[in-house]
């Protein structure tokens, strides 16, 4: 079983404040992973710990049991698939082409291999998208160019998804259908998948462990059910709210006076 733990991490931005502190989890494939908490609260910087892009000063990350800083970047990049907060634009080139870039840590040579096309086709495939192959990226809607997005992580084959705010700027429809083939996706090739949204009640809904963050150390980790109590959103987010809870439409939330 694929597995990521992390053990005492703390990560600062100029050696003094530290920005996560203390940070011991445990995550396992084939569940989604939800972090939620204010804005500020170190969710972005969490994933991009976990991506190799920033490199906490204490602490170690395990993958599979092996140090992710002992890793090859080519290593790290095979198995781990990253997506940043804002989607691209001013790409004036194919679909196509642009998912065919995430395929470089297993390219041998600078030309693609029929391995690369396959695995590219079955990416759009993968997010009901295979009709925007030949259009160009400033063409797309937020929300197809949000399923790219995905698609372009899932070329590379990874055992991990790391998404950040992959509902941000798009409608509710938008938001349940990625989120949907989110799941869908993290099932069935038994992903390990990390996202950060601010939707409580989406978060819950499409969530098997929910995260909360706040001043960059874990208030509680656990279901949604366990996780999403009015003691602990007020200890998050410093509101006194009432919680339903729902087994179809997940945790409402609903702010007190």
């Amino acid at each position: 079983m694929a597995c990521i733990r992390i053990s005492d991490m703390g990560f600062s931005y100029d050696n003094r404040l530290f920005t996560l502190k203390d940070i011991d989890l445990n995550l396992c494939e084939a569940e989604v992973t939800t972090v939620l908490g204010p804005n500020g609260a170190g969710k972005t910087t969490l994933l991009k710990c976990l991506a190799r892009i920033l490199k906490p000063q204490k602490g170690t990350i395990y993958i599979d049991g092996r140090d992710l800083w002992k890793m090859s970047l080519y290593e790290a990049a095979k198995i781990i698939g990253y997506s940043e907060v804002e989607i691209p634009r001013g790409f004036n080139v194919k679909v196509l082409d642009f998912l065919s870039t995430s395929r470089y840590p297993h390219m041998a040579t600078f030309f693609e291999s029929s391995e690369d096309i396959k695995a590219v086709k079955e990416s759009l495939k993968e997010v009901d998208a295979e009709k925007f192959s030949l259009r160009k990226i400033e063409q797309l809607s937020s929300g197809e160019l949000q399923r790219i997005v995905i698609a372009k992580i899932l070329a590379k084959k990874p055992k991990i998804l790391l998404l950040d705010e992959p509902t941000l700027h798009l409608d509710i429809k938008y938001q349940i259908d990625i989120l949907k083939k989110i799941r869908e996706i993290t099932k069935k090739h038994k992903l390990i998948t990390i996202m950060t949204i601010h939707d409580l009640r989406l978060a819950s809904m499409f969530s098997d462990k929910i995260i909360l963050l706040k001043n960059g150390k874990i208030v509680s980790i656990g279901s949604p059910s366990e996780v999403l109590t009015p003691k602990n959103i007020e200890e998050t987010y410093g509101i006194r709210v009432k919680v339903i809870k729902d087994t179809e439409v997940g945790v409402i939330v609903v702010p007190l006076p």
